[in-house]
């Protein structure tokens, strides 16, 4: 379990640590802790939710979780979200190569969904400051989302949590229900062995 380096005579883990280690880790399913996280934060806030990993087609729709506001809408599991003007495909634009979603973008824009690259610079940046995007009605009429990254323990993001609520609730994100998203968010990132914010 440790080892003693001869020359320091300083410990540290021993090759059996590191094995249950790494084997710990390789049952670690990203996508089933973070679901858990999600199902009991909309528990608690009483709302709708969906979880979302990238797809061959772009961001994609894997989890549909129904909470206690009725929002009725056409999304479902499988849906794929636009890069371009979506909470959840604002973190996938800030948090993955631009080679990953060039092409994504590219085949939105011949699909007629089209926000200047001076926009989507500016989106980037406000996601890196605060840790999560939001939308108001931009993607499906009637529908708000704020939505928050959850990264793997290399830093990597894995999936987007999304919490919905209808638009005309203005006052439904607080400031405290946001950072109680973005908490479970980084909880459910530390579960998957996420080492935390640098």
């Amino acid at each position: 379990m440790v080892e003693q380096d001869a020359s320091s005579g300083r410990y540290s883990l021993g090759t059996l640590a590191v094995r249950l280690g790494l084997a710990a880790i390789a049952t670690l399913d990203p996508v089933r802790i973070a679901t858990r996280h999600l199902e009991g934060l909309l528990k608690e806030l009483h709302t709708t939710g969906l979880l979302s990993v990238w797809g061959d087609y772009g961001p994609t729709v894997i989890r549909w979780i129904d909470g206690g506001i009725p929002l009725f809408t056409s999304m479902h599991v499988g849906s794929i979200l636009p890069l371009q003007g979506s909470s959840t495909g604002s973190l996938f634009l800030t948090y993955c190569p631009p080679a990953q979603t060039r092409g994504r973008i590219e085949r939105e824009r011949a699909e007629g969904i089209i926000v200047k690259d001076a926009d989507l610079s500016k989106e980037i940046e406000s996601v890196r400051k605060l840790g999560y995007a939001r939308t108001y009605g931009s993607v499906v009429p009637g529908l708000a989302a704020v939505s928050v990254p959850v990264f793997d323990s290399q830093n990597c993001l894995v999936a987007t949590m999304s919490v919905l609520a209808r638009s005309q609730d203005k006052a439904y994100f607080s400031q405290a229900k946001i950072a109680q998203i973005v908490k479970v968010a980084q909880q459910a990132g530390e579960a998957i062995g996420w080492p935390g914010p640098a």
